[in-house]
């Protein structure tokens, strides 16, 4: 889709602590040959509060750059791919409480690691429907802490960071303009993270220990592994679509992006193809910034793009292609060009 008249008004990003991951593998809690293949540094880890006060905190950091009111925010939308600290609670609800107030529309995108993106593509359409001084507030929060979530085990190929972001979508101008997005579905192999155990088993029990997605994946193969190819195809064809779509919506070719902010996956799921069909080196994406924050769940590209401003690495005129990809599958691309330095500091992302 080509916006007109959307913007980027500000964004602010809230990590943990920097775990270096060598503590990890030293301390039997990550697998020393995957840390090697991975390439992660360390990892983002939040010790104080429930996921969704991470949420709160970069709404507020966010709303304290932004030149939107609060009572300008018509609309509230919340992602995340973790527990937000309470079991069958609404937490844009909750955010919206703590930060703006008001009776602006609160909303949850449960997208998982496209949670962010699709969130952005619906508020879009969402302003464009409504008045010239409307805006939307974006968050997101997550947390992969033991005992439900083992971040250095519960998958491969990824390790999960800790953190929380907020952006707020505005009509009245900002720091970028938002040129076009572009989300996409294909559920036939969505199948690959659920396993093979019929969900009339799995109803009405608890977990027993942390998620295991890698062991989903493992046993959906294990019957299924005829497929394996197909899907890897799969994946590379759809992100090339979202991309492909999203820079012919914005009148753009890759040769015009001047930096990529993908997921923040470890090297072993880089996405040779991908990368080679757009001319995407690690000099002109966030890499060097993701392996030292690890995957944040559905913040990896607004906490790329924030990481981005906060340091000066974009000015005025660049073009940003912020790219995603999500379990189920989906996957998606939004375009945006930097209008303005802002005076933010590289503090809390």
């Amino acid at each position: 889709m080509r916006w007109n008249g959307i913007y980027v008004n500000a964004c602010a990003a809230v990590l943990g602590r920097r775990e270096d991951v060598r503590t990890a593998v030293a301390e039997g809690r990550y697998d020393e040959a995957e840390a090697v293949s991975d390439g992660f540094l360390s990892i983002s880890v939040a010790e104080d509060g429930p996921a969704v006060e991470l949420a709160v905190r970069a709404a507020d950091l966010t709303m304290d750059r932004a030149t939107v009111a609060p009572e300008e925010i018509d609309l509230v939308v919340h992602s995340s791919c973790n527990h937000q600290g309470l079991d069958h609670f609404a937490p844009a609800s909750y955010v919206q409480g703590r930060t703006i107030g008001g009776r602006a529309a609160a909303v949850e995108v449960k997208q998982y690691s496209n949670g962010g993106l699709a969130a952005l593509e619906i508020a879009a359409a969402y302003l464009t429907a409504r008045s010239d001084r409307a805006a939307a507030l974006l968050t997101t929060s997550d947390v992969f802490a033991l005992p439900g979530f083992d971040r250095y085990r519960s998958d491969k190929g990824v390790v999960f960071g800790d953190g929380g972001t907020g952006l707020v979508l505005s009509r009245q101008g900002g720091v970028a303009r938002l040129l076009s997005t572009a989300v996409i579905s294909d559920g036939t192999y969505g199948a690959v993270y659920l396993g093979n155990t019929p969900f009339a088993e799995l109803a009405g029990t608890s977990q027993d220990g942390p998620v295991d997605l890698r062991g989903r994946r493992d046993d959906y193969l294990l019957e299924n592994g005829e497929l394996l190819l197909k899907i890897v195809q799969s994946l590379t064809e759809r992100q090339q679509e979202s991309v492909t779509v999203a820079l012919a919506d914005a009148g753009l070719t890759a040769r015009d992006i001047d930096r990529w902010v993908l997921t923040n996956v470890g090297r072993t799921l880089d996405d040779v193809d991908f990368r080679a069909m757009f001319g995407i080196e690690d000099a002109n994406t966030t890499w060097e910034w993701g392996r030292r924050v690890g995957h944040i769940g559905a913040a990896d590209q607004i906490a790329g793009l924030t990481h981005l401003l906060e340091n000066g690495e974009i000015r005025p005129g660049d073009r940003v292609a912020l790219c995603g990809i999500g379990m189920g599958f989906t996957y998606a691309c939004a375009v945006v060009e930097i209008l303005g330095q802002p005076a933010w500091t590289a503090g809390a992302s």
